[in-house]
């Protein structure tokens, strides 16, 4: 009686409607402007907006978006994998991560143009594998 009531209930993985309906899901996406950490949390983006030099810095999913986006694995898997760190910590993960982590790389690519999107796995530019100030040290 008592085991069933202290008994975990088992958190699984949501129905992504939205990332279904993506025509985003199979394609595979890669980081194309340099970065660098800008503290022990936060990186930043080297990059031009309207020809200017632009450092861009942004929130945790955008970011995770950013750092994750070696070419190698799609749109899908990447939402997958957040929500499998949601459900390996004992969390639901939220009801709409789908069309949010979506939303969140369109902006990288449409709007920032620091991520884009790829029909295959694709090796990334040497400039945006490491941190700049590791590519600098590692020239030297």
């Amino acid at each position: 009686m008592f085991g069933e009531f202290f008994k975990r209930k088992k958190i699984s993985v949501p129905e992504f409607q939205a990332l279904e309906a993506s025509l985003l899901k199979d394609k595979y996406f890669i980081r194309v402007k340099p970065w660098d950490w800008l503290n022990k949390k936060e990186i930043y983006v080297a990059s031009k907006l309207n020809d200017r030099p632009t450092m861009i810095t942004m929130d945790f999913w955008p970011q995770e978006i950013y750092l994750s986006a070696d070419g190698q694995i799609t749109v899908s898997e990447f939402i997958h994998i957040a929500a499998k760190k949601f459900i390996d910590n004992n969390h639901p993960a939220p009801e709409h991560l789908d069309a949010e982590l979506i939303e969140q790389l369109e902006a990288l690519v449409n709007e920032m143009k620091i991520v884009e999107l790829k029909v295959a796995r694709t090796d990334l530019n040497p400039i945006v594998v490491l941190p700049m100030s590791k590519q600098l040290n590692a020239g030297a």
